[in-house]
């Protein structure tokens, strides 16, 4: 009889080390892939700014110096723009390379692919600007791209625009970015903003945007090579 309760106790005592060691067991792997499991979550809901978001601020007293000019020749380039003085309009309109004079007219959105705005400026402070639209089917804009150019050729100033219905945080979203060179070709200022068609500004980790590939064009001359804009022929048989 004393041999049988032995037996029992040595039995109960097993099992219970068993359940115990069981129990340890399972009770780490469950808080461990709980743990990974919020892990994994946290890692997709985590928002990483893309470059094209980046903002730049170059403090010296000589950068903001020549912000302030590009900003001047960008306003009088606009100026020029108004009053249709030293501005050339091109248009490219689809199933054709040519670039051709364009008419502020509803009929020169026919069909059309894009449309420039080129201003050369005379004199002092001479620069060169263009404005790039780039249409969709609903002869909308879907990007715009504006170049100012310095007496050199150099880029100084890059300015992009781009809309989407498909941002998912407004029924129209707007992306605008602005960088500037200095004259040694750095980069000091880097701007960007996102804002609904009301002007009010969006949070970017709440919408989506397909953003295309596009070239700054560091390089007047690389623009005037992927652009014969009619001007440079005319320019080309006056000096000839």
């Amino acid at each position: 009889m004393k041999f049988c309760k032995i037996i029992s106790f040595l039995f109960i005592l097993c099992f219970y080390q068993t359940n115990i060691k069981a129990q340890d067991i399972d009770t780490v792997n469950y808080l461990d892939y709980n743990a990974q499991i919020l892990y994994e979550e946290d890692a997709e809901d985590e928002y990483e700014p893309s470059d094209e978001e980046q903002i730049l601020q170059d403090e010296s007293d000589k950068a903001r110096e020549f912000v302030l000019h590009t900003e001047d020749l960008l306003n009088y380039a606009i100026y020029l723009i108004d009053n249709d003085s030293l501005t050339y309009n091109y248009a490219i309109y689809k199933d054709s390379e040519d670039i051709v004079e364009y008419q502020n007219q509803l009929s020169s959105l026919e069909n059309i692919n894009k449309r420039f705005v080129v201003v050369k400026s005379e004199g002092e402070n001479t620069f060169t600007y263009c404005k790039e639209y780039i249409y969709n089917q609903n002869k909308a804009w879907d990007f715009i791209y504006e170049r100012l150019y310095d007496e050199n050729g150099k880029l100084i100033l890059f300015i992009r625009h781009y809309n989407t219905y498909n941002s998912a945080c407004a029924e129209v979203a707007f992306e605008r970015s602005e960088y500037y060179w200095n004259t040694e070709g750095t980069l000091i200022r880097k701007t960007y903003e996102i804002f609904d068609s009301n002007n009010n500004p969006l949070n970017i980790e709440e919408c989506w945007m397909e953003r295309e590939f596009y070239d700054k064009i560091m390089e007047l001359s690389s623009l005037y090579s992927l652009y014969s804009f009619p001007f440079l022929k005319e320019n080309e048989e006056v000096n000839q």
